[in-house]
This record gives C-alpha cells, structure tokens and sequence, in this order.
C-alpha cells in the first residue's frame, strides 16, 4: 500500500501545520493521540506536542494503549499512514478521515482510488490542502454522519479487497484448518 522517504523535520513540520492550520481551528473539542514509540526521535520533547498544548480545544492523548480501545469514545476519525490504526478504525464503522501523505507512506494509486471511494481521502499535496481538510472537519458531525453513510457500498468493497476477504467466522475457519492439518 505505501512507502516513505520524510525526514523526522518534515513529519514535525507536517503534524504541526495539521494542529495549527486545521485541528486548532475545528469547533468541536479534538483528541490528539499520539503513536506510540518505541524509540524516540527527539532528545527533547517532540516539537507538535507543545503546539498542541497551546490550544484549548486539543487535549493531547499520549498514554500509551492502542487506539483501537479508544474508538468507542469518538465520533469521526482522522488518521494518516496505513499502519494497525487504520484497519481498527476502517472496521469500526465510524467515519475515517485519512490523510494521504506524498512522502510519508503514501498509497498507491490504485489503493488511493478504492480508499477515496470507502473513506475520506484528503492528499496533503493538494492545493488547499488544509483548508479543505478545515471545512470538511467543521460540518455538523451529522452531516460527516450522512455522508459515510453513503458510502457504504464503496466501502465494503474496499474493505473486502485491502482489509479482509472474509466477513466473519474465523473460529470456525480455524477449527475446519486443524482439523484437516492436524487430524
């Protein structure tokens, strides 16, 4: 699906134009939750994360649990890279913003064009980048709502084709596999 060539300054200069440009201007409260790292890029504190604490409407999330356990608190989703976060919040039901990022593991073509069609695809190297990513964000949640709804069909077939080729009933796929392996 992707591949990556940014620098540690650009991925800073990004996540900080996105709190800046976009989250800090939203007229809803925002959860900023950061991935878990194992090996930390900065001597210092990550640079985004005193941006972040400068606006009242982001409270920076930085325990460290998986986001997948976190879901059920949210109403919309904003994600950037294809990572484990990304099919927890795809499978979720909830509305998934993703922000497609040219030099940080951007999708294929081909994956960019099925994801467009099932989620929310933003391309962080279009023309007005954040400012579209503002206006979307700040319609009425219901309105968000309403729109992923209408994009179910497209989304099945997407999550059929890059998420999961089967809809269910993995203990019965398993036991069926070692009973015929192992028995």
């Amino acid at each position: 699906l992707f591949s990556t060539w940014n620098t540690d300054f650009d991925r800073a200069k990004e996540e900080c134009a996105l709190v800046e440009l976009v989250f800090s201007k939203l007229p809803y409260a925002v959860r900023y939750k950061i991935y878990p790292e194992e090996n930390r890029r900065y001597a210092d504190r990550d640079p985004v994360l005193d941006l972040v604490d400068l606006h009242k409407n982001i409270e920076l999330y930085d325990t460290k649990i998986d986001m997948r356990y976190l879901i059920s608190q949210h109403r919309v989703c904003v994600t950037t890279k294809a990572t484990s976060t990304l099919s927890w919040l795809v499978m979720s039901g909830k509305p998934v913003v993703f922000i497609n990022q040219k030099n940080n593991n951007p999708l294929t073509n081909e994956s960019n064009a099925s994801l467009s069609k099932g989620l929310f695809v933003f391309d962080s190297d279009e023309d007005d980048f954040h400012r579209n990513l503002r206006d979307f964000l700040s319609q009425p949640l219901e309105e968000i709502e309403r729109l992923w709804k209408e994009k179910k069909v497209a989304r099945e077939k997407m999550i059929k084709n890059y998420f999961s080729a089967y809809n269910g009933g993995a203990g019965e796929r398993a036991a069926k596999i070692i009973l015929k392996e192992c028995f």
